[in-house]
């Protein structure tokens, strides 16, 4: 066998043997072989329904690292999912996390989804931020965590603060094992 393949089952066995807690088990692994890299994944969650102009509004985080040397990345990409109840996208929304009551910018990279509803005239859009992974491990150990789009907050409850914290133990772990 290569030593890519043996590598990355190594890596495979430590995301699924080490972690006992629940929540490190719902991380999702997936492998590129071209890039000879792995991405590990907190599940796109539910973040909130219907408030104010937006319908429905998941979150997802994600970090890739190459699989034969495992460590943690220099950003994570927090990923927010809208679908807002108009036809056109706010082209100055600003959007900030707000952390421990602290507002914090992070660069973003903006795409719109067209009709992400059947029979419904709206549009949704996707942002991902770019977070430093120092910032991002201080947005994990965070007592309170919410994200501002334009004026309308969205607090994430304590399972969603569990998951954000589950993968950065993860990445945590890539540089201890």
């Amino acid at each position: 066998m290569s030593r890519v393949v043996i590598t990355s089952l190594i890596f495979s066995l430590l995301v699924i043997v080490l972690p006992q807690d629940e929540d490190l088990n719902r991380l999702q692994t997936t492998y590129d072989p071209q890039k000879k890299e792995n991405t590990i994944r907190v599940p796109s969650t539910k973040l909130a329904g219907p408030n104010d102009r937006y319908d429905s509004l998941t979150f997802s985080v994600y970090y890739s690292t190459l699989s034969m040397f495992p460590s943690p990345p220099q950003t994570v990409n927090f990923e927010i999912v809208s679908v807002v109840k108009a036809r056109k996208l706010d082209t100055d929304l600003y959007v900030v996390f707000v952390v421990d009551g602290k507002e914090i910018h992070f660069s973003s990279n903006r795409s719109a989804i067209q009709k992400p509803v059947p029979g419904k005239p709206w549009i949704g859009e996707r942002m991902v931020f770019l977070i430093p992974y120092d910032e991002f491990k201080k947005l994990a150990a965070a007592k309170t965590l919410s994200v501002k789009l334009g004026g309308v907050s969205f607090d994430f409850d304590a399972d969603m603060q569990r998951s954000i914290r589950a993968i950065a133990r993860h990445m945590a772990l890539t540089v201890t094992h």
